[in-house]
């Protein structure tokens, strides 16, 4: 059945086979990149430094400040242009950037700390030109995929990225280490060189009425007005909300969890870290059915709530095997999670502000997981002060409550979200919101 789902997503089109092709190479460059530039500053750069850790933190920093600061703002004018010539131009500007830090690399002649400052500003940039290509990409997929179509779309879009993070993220480092700087660069531009011929490829007939025109206040806060007046956008930004705490949370302490709490040798914790990208690989896999058969409503709270649920066992788990059977089920709802996020946003955004509104998202989870990190490493600053031992794998071991905190965000999310969508129509699941009524 899986197969299925698959194929029909497959058989709506060859726009949609050439945007699908366009989301894959700029994201395997997106995440080879992300793993190249971190081994290259910790072995190449700085490898007897320190400040290392400081260095790394700015690499990080680098790619996620656009995300949170330039996202909201690339969503109003991504409504504006033409969202077929933006991501080809931004795609173009990509290549650019790596064809001038692989000149510059090639060259020899800049020191260490030169080098790094090249690095974190086209880290910056590049991250800067994706929040106006994804946003672009979602506005033409919305009128490329048919609505019925639409579950089997986010099904093979969601597996072919979490494919593509799991090898272009192993690739990355691999690539360096045998070949060196130089390849892994190249190996950057050709992915979005041909992100940008896909994307050429695609008919130039996919222009979203209403578009953004006016001042960018009032186009900003149009867009926010429409997201929440909407039933069951408001159902998406809530559970991004909740979403962002656990992800925040686990970010900082799930790993930590399973090396210090579960004491797994490095090599059993790579078997544990894998169950989640696998799983997402299943969900994604199978999980269209399930969506259809549910309805793509429901299934996001289920999932957001099963999600919780899951974090919830893991936190209990005393075993290395019941750990990776609940990290698996954890990646495959997580999958669900996002393919009926995509689903309801298709649906439920008006044309014209798909840019707006997918924009506000990566922000919005974004900030409440920065937050929440912050609140998990105060947490345990505290418990340290007070000799309370994280990682003893004891009932109230800090890292195993962090964990189930994060969870009860989780499933709380779900139950808020049931009452925020009570007053939706039932129809308005497959059915876009107008403009008029959003307002």
């Amino acid at each position: 059945m899986a197969t299925g789902g698959l194929a029909a997503a497959w058989a709506i089109g060859p726009d949609f086979r050439r945007l699908w092709l366009a989301q894959a190479f700029s994201s395997f460059g997106e995440y080879l990149f992300a793993g190249t530039s971190t081994v290259w500053v910790a072995t190449r750069l700085f490898p007897d430094s320190p400040r290392l850790p400081a260095f790394v933190g700015a690499v990080i920093l680098a790619e996620s400040v656009p995300r949170i600061v330039v996202g909201p703002i690339a969503g109003v004018y991504a409504d504006r242009w033409r969202a077929r010539k933006t991501m080809i131009v931004n795609d173009c500007l990509r290549a650019g950037l790596f064809v001038a830090l692989l000149l510059l690399g090639l060259s020899g002649t800049a020191a260490s700390a030169e080098m790094f400052v090249v690095l974190l500003i086209c880290i910056c940039l590049s991250a800067t030109s994706a929040q106006f290509f994804n946003p672009s990409r979602a506005a033409v997929m919305q009128l490329v995929v048919p609505e019925d179509r639409r579950v089997d779309a986010a099904s093979m879009s969601m597996l072919s990225l979490t494919g593509v993070a799991v090898l272009a993220s192993a690739a990355g480092p691999a690539v360096f280490a045998l070949f060196g700087a130089a390849v892994a660069v190249s190996v950057c531009i050709a992915t979005y060189a041909i992100s940008g011929i896909m994307t050429v490829l695609v008919r130039d007939r996919y222009h979203p009425q209403g578009r953004a025109v006016g001042r960018f206040r009032h186009d900003f806060s149009d867009g926010l007005r429409v997201a929440w007046r909407a039933p069951m956008l408001r159902v998406v930004l809530v559970g991004a909300c909740f979403y962002g705490v656990s992800l925040g949370i686990n970010n900082s302490v799930l790993a930590l969890f399973g090396l210090k709490s579960l004491d797994l040798a490095p090599s059993h914790y790579g078997v544990l870290a894998m169950m989640f990208p696998l799983g997402n690989m299943i969900g994604a896999a199978v999980g269209g059915r399930f969506v259809k058969g549910l309805g793509i409503g429901r299934a996001y709270l289920l999932a957001l709530t099963a999600l919780g649920v899951g974090y919830a066992g893991y936190a209990c788990a005393g075993r290395l095997s019941t750990a990776c059977v609940l990290m698996l089920v954890c990646g495959a709802v997580f999958s669900i999670y996002i393919m009926c996020q995509g689903s309801l946003l298709q649906s439920a955004v008006p044309e014209g502000y798909m840019g707006r509104i997918s924009a506000v998202l990566g922000p919005l989870v974004s900030m409440t997981s920065a937050v929440s990190t912050l609140f998990a490493s105060q947490v345990l600053a505290f418990a340290g002060t007070r000799g309370i031992v994280a990682g003893d794998g004891g009932r109230l071991d800090p890292y195993r409550l962090l964990i189930m905190f994060g969870a009860a965000f989780l499933l709380i999310g779900g139950g808020a979200m049931y009452f925020v969508r009570r007053g939706a129509r039932k129809d308005e699941l497959s059915s876009p919101v107008s403009v008029a009524d959003a307002r």
